[in-house]
Order: structure tokens, then sequence, then C-alpha cells
């Protein structure tokens, strides 16, 4: 009852009071009672005699945290006692000019006569400096702010709220010293004096240092107005002992000075534990927390569960601690500072178990029950910023300086302790102080005196959004102001931005782009840029529309003037001889100085985006329509001048090299504008075709590539003295790298020229590709030349031997040749062939392109290669004479040693390793190879004849070690297997071979020569059989039959055939002598059936190959020796066996051709031959077969049609 009672009083109070918010205070008649003899300042030791010229006024009215008859303004403390009255009349607080709002003023006032909070006691900062401090910003006079400050001083704020943000917390430790982790939370409230216990001290906890924090807020629910105290308590952080929270909680305040801020912080975790799991699952549904951290009945018991266990020095399992800090002590214009944390046992002098950072600050509370008291918006913020602004720039403009980027201490305290008592965010403050100097700026139209403050102001609203994000992800959303705030941003930007683009002065040339200009455009419009680029326009709103249009057109002339200027600089040479050639060359100058030009920069692009100019698209339009007809008219002159000039080869060199340099100028400032533009733009460029205007240039570009290749090759050959080391021995002359320097120029250039026409592009890699190949292919000619000059391949008798020189020849051949087999990748075949093809859209086309492409490349390697053998080959055969004298030795001299081949293997060594280590990888396979066709082909014209075997197996034992040899110099074995090779070794080894085993082995040859005869002489009817016997022997059976069309050898065209069986060798069938038939007299198709038996011969016999059965038909002459019809040879093996119930007659009978034998040339009986001055079996063997071999009869009859058939066809195997 009485608490309304004294609402209701106080509403009263209130009504009576103006509460105006006109900005113009009416001119009342005001009475005010002063003591006759003023004020005398009290005895004290605040500021005792400071400010003696100041009037002592004597004040008897009560300050908020002073005893209530007391005052202190500045420094000095006051009585105000009242002896009589006098009334003054006002016809106003100030002129009519600088009527102010006397609420705001009044408002400015009241806070800093009532500050919430603890005061600051800094000299200049105190309460009453900032009072006197604001009496000079708004120019009131004396009296009426004695009067203002007698008003607002019995005007105490009643509804207060403390606002708490709990930021973080570090190093918190549980009690018992154990190092696990808990879930910290926190429970804020404000201890009332009637609940408080008395015993507890309301001494704070000692602080740290303040330290910002940049985190988001969170506010709380609405207070309640509940008797009891609010509990409000965080999220709990899982596993953690530096928690982070960032929320914010407002609590009522009761008694500013007897209140205390009580923070808990506790662990959910182990609560949970000490509460019991099931206890703790039971009450999760009572202990809901709403949206705000709100915390129900139970969070409120256990808050005051742990406060009283605090009060009587007792611990609790579920609390780190607590913080106790009187709001007497949060200073007026707030703080953020670290606070020590101390167990509930112990009090504030216990060992500290971590610590919290809260954000504190005290403001008017906002609620249904307080709306007698005065309380303020942003708007009364922004007028009281307007007139702490003027006044500031009043006095930089007074003392002939600029604004200081911030406000004066004094000012900034004033609008702080303003803000802070009206909980008026830090954001929006921001964004008043940037509108009141746009506003400024643009109504006393002076920039300069604010650009300063005014950049600094828009930088501190940005960097303010910035701080109060709680990640970075969120830093583009949109500040959170209200529409009223954005409104009058939007207004106010607006104004200045229109300001400026109608103050603005002569702009600096904008093209050419220079960092100095763009200086001075950025000290004109930087401000501009920084409010465009603050996100609180609409999205269709232009606010920079005027400006971007005069910067534009500026930009427009600029560059037109000085493309003019330069065009202009071109035309200069048109009273020259055939002009085209400055003309162009300056045309050259002209475009790569555009391309610098155009090339973007950062800070140009940057700058120019802000203002909505997208500037180098702007600027390569406007360059690019000045000079393509420009480029397009000198180039069809340049195509007239070639080819008037077209048989003079310094002309058309030289004018090509200039059209190919403007070609690739003009290639680069085409690429530089398409990058600026988009691909839609594109076709809008007349440049866009430039590769037209080049269609007959680029013919005179290849013919002068051809011409540059082959005078770089000419001069590199001429000065061909030095080396160059391409590893630690393999080396190169400076020719070769020269030759192949400028196939690489060729080929770089003919990648940068990329023409896009497939015809085109053919057409020049056709001819680039056959120029370097016939490069390359002259090179080697003329090396070859060089080496002819100077008698290389003259034949020479002396000792011969590898040297560097002939090395490095041999490595410029090969150097220069390897870049062939490069162009298909560096041409880009595959993509012209490809291009071809579709522009056709038939593969044929693309696939004979390649086919030409690769027959020009393959047809210069081969001759390369072909140059490089003879080369090769002139080397081996300078080493032959050595390598003879040298295989003379295990040939003829010693060879029956071991040893005697390792000279011979030493000097091979010898040079092959200079070979190996100085040439290159790809030449040493080819020479080793020649070099071992050369040893091949000596040692088999150095190997002896007619030697016994064990010669020649000695020489098999040096040839294994002359293989293996170069096989480990790198030769591969197919390569070591050559035809000569390989005859070689068969001449070898039938040289090692018994005369029995090459007597087998020419029977055999015989044996199995069953081709058809290109002469025929008749065929021989007969069986043959053999008989086993006993102790592994057996019997053979030969009956011969018939013979037919047998040859007449007699002068009356007949014979008098018979025929002699024998089984050979003789070696092997010695006691088996020759057996014959009769003479049938007188004919051509003779019968004898006579069958001949072989006994006793060893059945192994049959499975020897070479064993065999010859039944030689001979023609019996009465004088003289018989002579030789021909000659039937059987293998053995071939016979088949009967049993002791059957004869040769059960065997079907066999027509076998008879032939004569020729005398052979080589193989086995060529050994036997060579063999018969040592060896009397092979000589008698020899000696009985040339009576069948070199006597040969010369036929008398006529040849049957047969003949004439088996004559001219040579028969297939049967």
């Amino acid at each position: 009852m009485e608490k309304a009672t004294e609402k209701n009083r106080q509403a009263d109070d209130n009504k009576r009071r103006p509460r105006t918010r006109s900005r113009f205070m009416s001119s009342p008649t005001l009475k005010i009672d002063f003591a006759d003899d003023m004020i005398v300042p009290s005895t004290g030791d605040d500021g005792s005699g400071e400010d003696e010229e100041e009037p002592q006024i004597r004040i008897s009215v009560p300050n908020t945290f002073l005893h209530p008859s007391r005052c202190r303004l500045n420094g000095r403390r006051y009585h105000w006692t009242y002896r009589h009255s006098r009334s003054i009349s006002y016809p106003g607080l100030w002129d009519g000019n600088k009527k102010k709002n006397e609420n705001i003023y009044r408002g400015l006032l009241r806070s800093l006569l009532h500050p919430l909070g603890a005061p600051d006691k800094t000299v200049g900062l105190r309460p009453g400096d900032l009072v006197d401090h604001l009496r000079e910003v708004f120019e009131v006079d004396r009296d009426e702010h004695e009067f203002f400050i007698k008003d607002e001083l019995s005007n105490k704020p009643k509804c207060l709220q403390a606002n708490i943000t709990v930021l973080e917390g570090d190093g918190l430790k549980q009690l018992d010293g154990s190092k696990e982790l808990g879930d910290p939370y926190c429970m804020v409230s404000i201890i009332h004096p009637m609940q408080r216990n008395l015993k507890v001290s309301p001494m704070s906890s000692p602080r740290n240092s303040p330290k910002l924090s940049p985190k988001a807020r969170k506010t709380s629910s609405t207070l309640s107005t509940e008797q009891q105290d609010d509990v409000l308590r965080t999220v709990a952080v899982k596993q953690s002992t530096s928690p982070h929270w960032n929320e914010e909680f407002q609590l009522s305040i009761d008694e500013l000075l007897m209140d205390e801020i009580h923070v808990y912080i506790c662990d959910q975790e182990e609560e949970s534990h000490s509460n019991g799991e099931g206890k703790h699952s039971a009450d999760s549904k009572h202990t809901t927390v709403d949206k705000h951290h709100g915390i129900k009945h139970n969070v409120t018991n256990l808050f005051r569960l742990i406060r009283q266990m605090a009060d009587h020095d007792k611990h609790h399992d579920g609390c780190w601690g607590r913080v106790v800090i009187p709001v007497r002590d949060v200073p007026a214009h707030g703080c953020a500072w670290w606070w020590d944390i101390h167990p509930l046992s112990g009090g504030s002098k216990s060992k500290s178990v971590g610590r919290i950072r809260l954000k504190l600050d005290i403001s008017h509370r906002m609620e249904s029950d307080c709306e007698a008291e005065e309380c303020f918006s942003v708007e009364d913020y922004y007028q009281a910023t307007q007139q702490i602004y003027e006044h500031a720039a009043k006095t930089a403009k007074e003392s002939e300086i600029t604004m200081e980027a911030h406000l004066p201490a004094k000012e900034r305290r004033i609008l702080d302790s303003f803000a802070i008592s009206h909980k008026i965010g830090r954001l929006s403050q921001a964004v008043v102080h940037v509108i009141v100097l746009l506003e400024w700026t643009t109504t006393n139209e002076n920039i300069v005196h604010t650009e300063l403050a005014l950049t600094t102001a828009i930088q501190d609203l940005q960097m303010t959004w910035v701080t109060q994000q709680i990640d970075v992800s969120t830093v583009t959303q949109k500040m959170p102001l209200t529409d009223a705030e954005i409104s009058m941003y939007r207004k106010a930007a607006t104004k200045y931005i229109l300001w400026v683009s109608d103050h603005l002065e002569k702009l600096p040339v904008l093209f050419p782009p220079t960092i100095d200009n763009i200086n001075i455009l950025k000290a004109k419009l930087g401000i501009t840029i920084q409010l465009v680029e603050i996100d609180l326009w609409e999205t269709k709103s232009a606010p920079l529309n005027n400006l971007t249009t005069k910067v534009l057109n500026k930009l427009q002339e600029d560059v037109d003037e000085w493309m003019d200027i330069e065009v202009a600089a071109i035309k200069n040479h048109d009273l020259v001889k055939d002009a085209v050639i400055p003309e162009l060359n300056a045309l050259g100058e002209l475009v790569n100085s555009a391309s610098s030009h155009l090339n973007s920069m950062g800070v140009v692009k940057t700058f120019f985006t802000a203002l909505g100019i997208i500037y180098y698209r702007v600027v390569s339009f406007a360059v690019e329509k000045k000079v393509s007809p420009v480029m397009k008219e000198l180039m069809m002159e340049m195509d007239r001048y070639q080819r008037r000039y077209h048989n003079f080869p310094v002309n058309v060199t030289a004018s090509s090299r200039l059209s190919l340099r403007v070609y690739f100028a003009v290639r680069k400032f085409y690429n530089i504008i398409r990058d600026n533009i988009s691909r839609r733009d594109v076709f809008r460029l007349s440049i866009s075709h430039y590769q037209q205007w080049y269609q007959e240039a680029l013919v005179f570009w290849v013919q002068s590539f051809r011409t540059e290749c082959t005078n770089r090759i000419e001069r590199a050959l001429e000065i061909d003295k030095d080396v160059v080391v391409a590893t630690s021995l393999v080396k190169f002359s400076n020719s070769s790298v020269d030759v192949l320097s400028c196939f690489a120029k060729i080929t770089e250039e003919w990648r940068q020229i990329d023409f896009h026409d497939p015809d085109s592009a053919l057409m020049g890699v056709t001819k680039i590709t056959d120029l370097i190949c016939d490069g390359a292919r002259m090179y080697g000619e003329k090396i070859h030349s060089i080496l002819e000059r100077n008698c290389y391949y003259d034949d020479s008798v002396v000792q011969f031997d590898v040297t560097d020189r002939l090395c490095i020849t041999l490595n410029n051949i090969e150097h220069v040749r390897q870049y062939l087999t490069e162009l298909p990748h560096l041409l880009d075949w595959d993509s012209i062939v490809m291009l071809i093809s579709t522009r056709y859209e038939n593969d044929d086309v693309g696939n004979q392109a390649l086919s030409t492409l690769k027959r020009l490349m393959d047809t210069a390697n081969k001759e390369i290669i072909l140059k490089s053998s003879l080369l090769l080959q002139q080397i081996t055969e300078k080493m032959k004479v050595d390598i003879a004298r040298y295989m003379e030795i295990f040939t003829i001299q010693h060879p029956e040693k071991a040893s005697s081949v390792d000279q011979l293997i030493g000097y091979l060594s010898t040079n092959l390793s200079t070979l190996h280590d100085r040439l290159m990888s790809s030449i040493f396979p080819r020479m080793i190879l020649q070099l071992w066709e050369t040893v091949v082909t000596l040692l088999d014209q150095q190997l002896q004849v007619g030697k016994r075997p064990e010669y020649y197996q000695q020489m098999k034992q040096h040839v294994r070690a002359l293989t293996s040899y170069f096989v480990r110099g790198g030769c591969e074995d197919d390569k070591i297997d050559s035809f000569h090779f390989e005859a070689l070794k068969q001449r070898i080894d039938t040289n090692c071979m018994s005369t029995e085993e090459l007597m087998l082995a020419y029977l055999k040859s015989l044996a199995d020569n069953i081709e058809t005869p290109l002469e025929y002489f008749g065929h021989l009817a007969l069986k043959t059989a053999y008989l086993e016997e006993t102790r592994g022997n057996i019997t053979l059976f030969v009956k011969v039959i018939r013979a037919t069309d047998l040859p007449g050898l007699d002068p009356s065209g007949l014979s008098d055939p018979y025929v002699v069986t024998s089984v050979l060798p003789q070696t092997m069938f010695g006691h088996h002598k020759p057996q014959k038939t009769r003479v049938v007299e007188k004919s051509l198709n003779p019968v004898f059936n006579a069958t001949f038996q072989f006994p006793n011969i060893p059945q192994e016999f049959l499975t020897t190959k070479g064993a065999v059965v010859l039944l030689s038909v001979l023609d019996h002459d009465h004088i003289g020796q018989d002579d030789f019809a021909g000659e039937v040879v059987l293998h053995l093996s071939g016979i088949e066996r009967i049993n002791m119930s059957e004869t040769v007659d059960a065997k079907p009978v066999v027509m076998m051709a008879v032939k004569r034998s020729v005398t052979p040339t080589q193989g086995p009986y060529k050994v036997l031959m060579e063999r018969m001055s040592w060896d009397r079996s092979a000589k008698n063997y020899v000696m009985e077969r040339r009576r069948y071999l070199d006597v040969k009869s010369a036929r008398t009859d006529q040849p049957s049609k047969m003949s004439n058939f088996f004559s001219f066809l040579k028969g297939p195997k049967t």
C-alpha cells in the first residue's frame, strides 16, 4: 500500500513536470532562491583552492554517491542553502538562432549529475568537470546553467538495471585438484538489501585490467517483477577450462549503494552426479530454459542453496566458486574486466580457482512501472551529437586546423555517459557520428576540416559492426539498425554524395592510369566510396548516378584525346618512301603502350568498381575502336609492299620481321581486351578478326624462317670452335646448339602465332616441319663436306684412336636429328589434324595431312641416320687395321692360348670406353653394332682352314669371349646374332666335328634333299626292309626292281646300266662291301629284280642321322671308266621292319628320283676337302665322291616330255 502511494505521488510530480520533446523550449519566467553570500567552498581535500576565479556557489542538494547534504562539482564540495529568494526572468535559454532542445540538455546534464555507477576520478573527466564543459559546448549562460543544475539534482534516477554480459572464463580448476574437464555454466543474480546476508562482506573480488570482447551479445527475457531474486544462467560449455559464453543479461537494481552482483560458476556434469542421475532426469522437464536462458524455480532454489552454503563457508560439489561485485563499484562508463573466481568457502582471501571476464554497465530500466522517468532514444542522442560536433568543428575552424580524428576525451565521455545510461548501442552511436559529420559537412560546405574525422567515423562504424560478430561468416549480414537510423543514414549519405558531385573540382587525367592520379581521385572520392560500400542501401538505389556519369564522361574524353594524339603521330611518316615501314613500326609501339595501359591493375579496378564503373571494359572498347581501323589499313599496305618486293630477300625478310613483331603485339593486345570484357561482348570488337589481316603475311613469315634458318646454320658451322658440355664427358659443339636454338625459336614463334584457321595452320605447320627437316639434313651434309675437305675419309695405315673431336661431330649430328622426333609435340600435329578433319568433315583429309607430316620427318630421319652411319662405318674401317693386327695373335700366332684374345679386347675397351663416355646414348648402340660386324667379318677372314678340330675348339672359346664382351658393352642379343655371325658360328662348329661326323652330316644333307631335280634323270623302283637278328643286329634287305627313263650315255643314245648298292659311311660299315646288279645292255628302262642283303648291322645304326643306303646308277663301258648316271640316297631310319615269316617282297615299291649331286662350296664336304692334307679317311671319301661329282657324262638321248616338265618345275618337298 505504501509502495503504491509512493508511485502515485511520483506520477503526480512527473505530470506537473513538463515532459515536452519539442526542439525549442518556451520562454517562461523562472524564480530561483539564492543565498545572499552565494557559495563558499567547503573545507576539504578535493580541489581546495582551485579555480578561484570561478564564482563560489553554496548549494545544499543531496548527491547520489555523497552525503545527502553535500555535492561535488569540479572536484569541490559545495553546500546549498536558501536564505531568501529573488526572481530572474529568462526570455529564453539562449539566442533564437542557437536554440537547442531543452530536454536534450537536461538529459545530458542529468547523466553527469547522477552517474549510474562509480564516477571517474580522472582530472578533467570527473562529473563536475564534464558539467562545466557541457555548458561551454551548448553555450549556455552560467545563471541558466546553474538553474538547470539545481533543477536536475533532485531528479534522481529510480528505475535502474545492471547490464551484465558474461564473456568468457579462463583457467577453471577443480577444487579437488583433479584435471578432469567440466561443463561450466554461470548463474547471475543481484542480491538486494533485504535478502542479503549481513555476515557476508560486499567487498569486490580483485580484478585485472579491463579487456574488450568482440563477441556478440545475447539478451535475457523480460525481468521478473516478483519480490524474489531473479536468477539467470548461461548455457553450459562442454568439456572446457576456458569457456566462451558471450551472453547478456539485465537485472533490476533496487539500491544502487547496497545491491551486489553475484556470479556463480558451476559445473553441470558435477551437479548431475551430486544430484543423482535418476533425479536429474526426473527434474529435467521442470528445468526448461527459455530462449534467453531464464531459469525456473529449481534453478532459483539451487542458487539460494549455493548462496546459503557460501554464507556459511561451506562447499558445494557442483560449484567452482563465485564473484561478488558491489553495484556501486561498476564504473559509470562501463567496464569489461577480468575478475578472480574464489571458492565458496574461504572468501576473497582464498586462492582463486580461475578467472571470468564480465562486461558491466548500468542503465535506466525501460518498463511500464518506470514511465515517470525521462527516457531518451537514438534520436535524442543524434541531437546531442550534433551539438557536440558543431562545437568541435567551430573550435577547429577558429584555430584554422582540421578536426581531429576522434572527439576530445570530454566530449566522448559526455556522449558515452548519455548513451550507456539510456541503453543506446555502440553500433547506433557509431552510425549517428557518421550521420552528424555528413550533415555538418554538407551544411557548412567545408569538407577539408572534417575529412579525417569523417573517414575515422566510417572506419569506426565498420569495425564496431565487425567486432560484434560471433564468427566471420556473419560479417556480411546487414547491420541491426532501426529503420529510422537507416533512413537517417541514407538521407545524410545521399546528400553528401550529391554535394561532392556538385562541388567536385577539376578531375585528374584518368587515362592512361597512374598511381598518382588515382591517389588524387581517391582523396576526392574516397569517403563517397566508403559510404556506398556500407550495406545500408536499398537494392534499387543508385546514390552514385550523378557522380558516376561525371567520372565516366571524363574517362571517355581522356581516352579519346590520348588515342587521337597517338594515331596522329603514326601519320607523320606520309612523306617517306614506303611509309608503311615506319608507320607499322609506330603502330607496334602504340599497341604495346596501349596493352600496358589496359593490363588490369587491382587498385584501379577496385576503385572504379566502387564508383559503378568497369574501368577496363570502358577503356578497352574506346581504345579498340580507335586503333583497329589503323591496324587493318596498314596491314593491307604491307601486303602490297611485300608483293612488290617479293624478289628481294632483304626487303621481304625485314618487312616480315616487322609485321610478325606487330602481329605479336596485336595478339597480346587482343587477349588483354578479351579478358577485360565479357564473352558476349567479343563480337563487338573489330579486332576479333585480326588474323584475317595477316593471311598473306603468313607465307612471307615462313619464307623468312627458312632464310634465317639457312643463314644461321652456315654461320654456326663457320665459327664452330667451342664446345658445350652436356654432361661431365658428353659434349656438343656450339654449332649444334645454335642450330637447335634456331629450330626452337621457329617452333616457339609458330606457337605464339597460333593461327585459328585450319587451312592456314596446316600450311604453316607443313612448311615449318619441312624447313626444320631440311635444316637438319643440311647440317649433316655440311659436316660431311667439312670432313671430306679435311681428308677424314682417306685411307690411312697409322693406328687410329677415337678422339673427342670425332665424338663431338657424331653428337652434333645426333643432337640435331633428335629434335625432329619432338616436332609432333612442339607443333601440335594432333590438334591441326583434328581441326582440318572438322573443317572438311572427313577424317581422311586429316589422316592424309598427318601422313604427309610423318613422311617429311621420317625421310629426314633416315637420311640423317644414313649420314651418321657412314661416319660410324668410316670409324670402324679406320679401326679395322688395328683390330686385324690384334686378331692375328689368337687366330694365327697363339691360337692355343686362352689369353691371346685379351689384347684385342683391351684395344676395343679403350676405344669403346671413350665412345661410351663421349657419345650420346642413342649413338653408342649403333656404333658398337657397327664395330661388332667389323670384328665378325675380320674373324671370318682370318680363321684358318684345314686345321684340326682342336684349333676350332679354341676359336670357339675366343669367339665366346668376344661375344660376351660386346654383350656387356651394350650390344643387344638380337643384334649380336646377325647373319654373318651365324655363318661364322656354323663354320666353326662344322670344323670342330670329326671326320665321321662330317661324313654323316654330308650324307644326311644328300638324303634330306627330296626336292624334284631341275633336270630329269629317271626313276629307280626299289623295296627296302630289315629283319631283326640276335645280339642287337639286323639284316638289311634292298631289292632293286627296275629303272625308268635313265639318261642315254652311249653314242647310240642308250646305256648299259647297272646299280651299285652300298651302306655308308664306310667308317661305320667297313665290313660291308658294295653290291651291284647285273648289267642290262642297251636299255633306258632296265629291269634288275636283284635283292641285296647286308647282315650284322648294329640296330642303333638305324637311328644314326646320316647313316644311308646309296644306290649309284652307272653305265657300263667296255673301254675306260664307267659313266655316272645318277644316284638315290635313303635314310636307314626310313626303312621298315619285316617279320621272320616275311620277305622284302611284302613291302611296297618306292619310286625314287635319280639325281646328280653337285660339289658343295661350303659345309661338311668342304671341310672334308680341307682336311685331305692330314686326314686319310677324309681323303679317301672325297676321292671316292669326286668320281660321282666331278665326272658327269653328257646324256646322248632325247629327254622325255616328263623330263621337260621337271626341267622347268622346281617342286616343293614331298
